[in-house]
């Protein structure tokens, strides 16, 4: 048995709270490598600046040196920098060094030889001689010459104690701000989009179990409030079929129940006959408006995955990137419009106006050319805007041609061409699309336009694609024909031509 995966509340939440998380935990790493620096960076300068004013104080002086003087001078020096552990002064010769005077009893062999190297050098040097300290030798000079060099060692065990500190402050109040975030964005998150989601999903159960009445309270006029409008506008165009459909089985059944009053038994078989033939149509009529409805809602919705995994890879926004987002967006308003169709149960106005071929088949192959180029298919496109105009409804005909399209593209699974032309044709405007895949089977080729017929896996297809886009071809007053061969596949469409010219839309 499989295990139910967690859910989308879960993972979200797991997600905000390993990016806090991460955030928190990169920016005080920062923060505390930038002040670890920043203090080390002060006591080497002290250290520094220090060592300065031994050596321009021993400069001073004056033969005899007062020891005990300099001696006192350089602990009061010492007392002034907490982190400064000694400050001794250093006479040179050659490379031979003797403390002068030093806070310490006893100096270290790396201060003395820092400042043999300093002396020798005429230049201040600083050195490491371990993680925790720091030395720094500045050159003394006396009645202008460098007799020696003043010499601090510096204490790093603050820099130490800040790193320490920091990662136990890191560590307490890390997960604290983690856990407190996560709980004030959930509570966020629950009520902008669990719950509302979680009603929808209740209404979709109860519209699963029949009851087409359910409908979605509308919380928020936000996405999700558009997609639960969306669902109670679907569950009411069902339930004006439903009830319709009920209507039409119960007048049959009172006329037929008046027919036969005096033939009891036979009126009950008729009776049971013709309600079994009710529910029969009324779930035919259901199956094939969902169908019809899914299948072209699948059209742009598969063309919105291609620009959306398209987006995904691309790093910067650029005016490619923001047509692909205009073409998003225009499909997304094509699918609800359709939806709105494909649930009417009475046949709205047929408005058309005047529409420019090359214009409308431009849009076709912007549309379709990102996953033509993902499935290696070359478009060809030859429509000239000198062409005379149709009158035609330019969201029927733009996802007619579409459907014919998404057929080329399922014929060539691994590549090949796909060629548009629109030309005239007397008084008619003549499309043509053609591809290179593998062909109609010939004994399916003269039932192609018949609803349920398909060539597609189980699965794949509802075959009601060229029967919509027969239809639709046939309400604009056009025909369309198909021929195939194993290598060339070709749909013919003839269009009548505007008989006037009126504003053409681009």
């Amino acid at each position: 048995m499989l295990r139910r995966p967690p859910s989308l509340r879960t993972r979200l939440a797991l997600l905000i709270t390993l990016a806090v998380a991460i955030i928190i935990s990169v920016q005080a790493v920062i923060e505390i490598s930038i002040f670890e620096r920043g203090v080390e960076r002060d006591v080497r300068e002290n250290a520094r600046l220090t060592a300065l004013a031994v050596a321009d104080d021993f400069e001073l002086r004056r033969d005899p040196i007062d020891i005990d003087a300099l001696a006192r001078t350089l602990r009061e020096f010492a007392i002034g920098a907490p982190s400064i552990r000694t400050v001794s002064v250093v006479s040179t010769s050659g490379n031979t060094g003797t403390v002068i005077a030093s806070t310490a009893s006893v100096e270290r062999e790396e201060a003395i030889g820092t400042a043999v190297a300093a002396a020798t050098r005429h230049e201040t040097i600083s050195v490491d001689p371990s993680p925790i300290s720091t030395i720094v030798a500045v050159p003394a000079v006396h009645d202008g010459q460098t007799v020696g060099a003043a010499v601090v060692t510096a204490s790093m065990g603050s820099v130490s104690q800040l790193r320490t500190k920091g990662r136990t402050v890191t560590l307490w109040f890390a997960p604290a701000v983690v856990v407190l975030l996560t709980f004030i964005i959930d509570l966020f998150v629950r009520r902008l989009i669990h719950r509302p989601i979680a009603r929808i999903h209740e209404t979709m159960r109860l519209a699963g179990a029949g009851d087409f009445s359910a409908r979605a309270p509308i919380v928020h006029q936000d996405e999700i409030g558009e997609v639960a409008a969306g669902l109670n506008e679907m569950l009411r165009r069902l339930q004006e079929l439903n009830d319709a459909l009920q209507e039409r089985v119960d007048a049959a059944t009172a006329e037929l129940r008046l027919k036969n009053q005096e033939l009891v038994e036979s009126y009950q078989r008729v009776f049971a006959l013709r309600e079994a033939l009710g529910r029969a149509e009324q779930m035919a009529a259901i199956g094939q408006t969902a169908a019809s409805m899914a299948h072209q809602v699948g059209t742009p919705l598969n063309l919105i995955s291609g620009y959306v995994q398209m987006l995904q890879e691309d790093r910067a926004m650029d005016p490619k990137a923001a047509r692909r987002l205009a073409i998003v967006q225009e499909q997304i308003g094509k699918v609800a419009s359709v939806v709105r169709t494909m649930l009417d149960n009475a046949r709205r106005p047929d408005t058309r106006w005047a529409v420019s071929v090359s214009s409308l088949l431009s849009r076709v192959a912007d549309v379709a050319r990102p996953k033509l180029d993902m499935s290696k298919i070359a478009l060809a496109l030859d429509a000239s805007p000198a062409l005379p105009p149709i009158e035609a409804n330019t969201e029927e005909l733009e996802l007619a041609i579409l459907n014919l399209v998404n057929n080329s593209l399922d014929a060539m699974p691994d590549g090949g061409r796909l060629t548009i032309t629109a030309r005239t044709a007397d008084s008619r405007v003549r499309i043509e699309i053609s591809d290179t895949g593998r062909g109609i089977d010939p004994g399916l080729l003269p039932r192609i336009f018949d609803p349920w017929v398909t060539t597609k896996p189980p699965g794949r297809g509802t075959g009601l694609g060229l029967s919509i886009t027969r239809d639709v071809i046939s309400r604009h007053g056009g025909t369309i024909t198909a021929e195939s061969r194993p290598g060339r596949t070709a749909f013919t469409i003839d269009l009548p031509a505007a008989p006037a010219e009126p504003h053409q839309e681009e």
